[in-house]
């Protein structure tokens, strides 16, 4: 397969799995890293569950969100508004859209969402996350397991990121790290831990925000591709759970979606609803109207947990060893 090359660096975030790495908060983790370090980073997508097709469709130009989350994809649009100063581009065509970050907005950097079966757009550094509680799943391609391809494909990566790694001991990770070398040798392996800085924002009727941790039971709902992982933040945070729900990863909600999440709630005596900020941005639109319309849910709050990725030091030692 012919693969183009940019007039720039690209780094390439990808799995081996179907999903629910936390692949979306490393893309925005290293974003950050970047941007913070002058180097003009773009963000490119394919931005699934939109409508930008080859693209490239400017998501954000890092001044502003400039299109909603039907048309960008969820996950663009919530990257988009939490990256200030990182363009974010969806588009299945990443080298025009790679090339439009460099013309339109002087990228010295695109970090490629979920590109390590990309083979059309050449990259420099190739990082794939792995889940720490299944790194290598079931070892099957789907549709005979949950692989996109075979363990073998680690041998293409540059490094390789163990995520959600906050809950091993040193013994477990020798374990993973021996089955990692053991299909690659020589790779680099990496730990990551994804933290949650807390539920800290609510929105209500009157569209306010706080970084008040809530007092009362709340009732959680997401529609992510490792539900589980959401639920075990709270979790760890100590939030009261009166009851929970997951749905499809990107799912589309619609009023009567959340009129039904709300009633959930009411009845299992909870304060109010509790997601993620993937789910937020598509729930935002929807959620002063449902508050509005109906006044059993007035004083129903909506909270939003944010979560960040915390690659362990080594890790950004080899990163600053390929911008020399």
């Amino acid at each position: 397969m012919k693969s183009r090359e940019l007039p720039c660096r690209v780094i390439s975030v990808g799995n081996l799995s179907m999903g629910g790495t936390g692949k979306t908060p490393h893309v925005m983790t290293l974003a950050e890293w970047f941007r913070d370090r002058g180097l003009e980073p773009a963000v490119i997508t394919r931005g699934y569950g939109g409508r930008a097709g080859k693209g490239p469709l400017v998501v954000s130009d890092g001044t502003e969100v400039l299109v909603s989350p039907e048309v960008g994809g969820d996950e663009p649009v919530m990257m988009a508004g939490a990256l200030p100063g990182v363009p974010v581009i969806a588009g299945s065509d990443r080298f025009s859209g790679g090339r439009l970050a460099v013309r339109r907005f002087g990228s010295r950097v695109i970090i490629l969402d979920d590109g390590f079966q990309h083979f059309a757009l050449r990259r420099d550094i190739d990082l794939v996350l792995l889940p720490a509680s299944n790194p290598l799943g079931t070892g099957r391609v789907f549709p005979g397991g949950n692989l996109r391809e075979s363990p073998t494909a680690l041998k293409r990566a540059t490094a390789i990121l163990i995520t959600k790694a906050e809950e091993m001991d040193d013994a477990d990770r020798e374990i993973i790290r021996g089955e990692i070398h053991a299909i690659c040798p020589g790779r680099p392996v990496f730990f990551s831990r994804l933290e949650p800085s807390g539920p800290n924002r609510m929105a209500n009727s009157m569209e306010q925000e706080t970084e008040q941790m809530p007092g009362g039971m709340l009732y959680a709902f997401c529609a992510i591709a490792d539900p589980d992982s959401f639920f075990f933040c709270l979790e760890r945070l100590e939030v009261k759970i009166a009851g929970r729900k997951a749905l499809r990863d990107h799912h589309p909600y619609t009023p009567a979606d959340l009129s039904a999440l709300a009633g959930y709630a009411a009845d299992q005596g909870a304060a109010g609803l509790v997601t993620t900020a993937k789910d937020w941005v598509k729930i935002k639109p929807l959620w002063k109207d449902i508050l509005e319309k109906s006044r059993k849910y007035s004083a129903f709050s909506l909270w939003v947990l944010d979560i960040h990725a915390r690659p362990e030091e080594g890790f950004w030692k080899m990163l600053e060893s390929y911008q020399e």
